[in-house]
């Protein structure tokens, strides 16, 4: 269940991060006024990204606290455990960073992280094999 829920997460991260690049191309067209439809737009957006950011990390930390093999899998060694939930929550910091400072940015960051928490839960599906 929390695999489905974390792969759910990144894919709305992704949609989200992805529609608020667009809504900052759309703000810096119209010479980044501080109102209007457009600057309301891409501050939704922008909280959307940060607010399904936070969801992961919770995600991911209660994956910590309560049995990190769910994430990569039984058969490996809790370290590696611990580098892979490390490593995405470090990959969910960089996009908050860039949700706020480079919007530019974001597309290509959410994409490689829902394909990082895919590559994740495959690992994870073939060794339980």
């Amino acid at each position: 269940m929390a695999e489905s829920t974390l792969l759910h997460l990144a894919q709305d991260l992704e949609w989200l991060g992805c529609e608020l690049e667009f809504y900052g191309k759309k703000h810096a067209q119209q010479g980044f006024p501080q109102s209007g439809p457009a600057w309301d737009a891409f501050l939704e957006k922008q909280r959307g990204v940060l607010t399904t950011a936070d969801k992961i990390e919770r995600e991911l930390k209660g994956l910590i606290k309560f049995n990190p093999s769910n994430l990569v899998g039984v058969n490996f060694p809790l370290a590696a455990a611990l580098d892979a939930i490390t490593e995405l929550l470090g990959a969910v910091d960089e996009i908050k960073t860039c949700s706020q400072v480079a919007v530019h940015e974001l597309p290509g960051k959410v994409r490689g992280f829902t394909k990082m928490v895919s590559d994740y839960l495959g690992s994870e599906a073939s060794i339980r094999r």
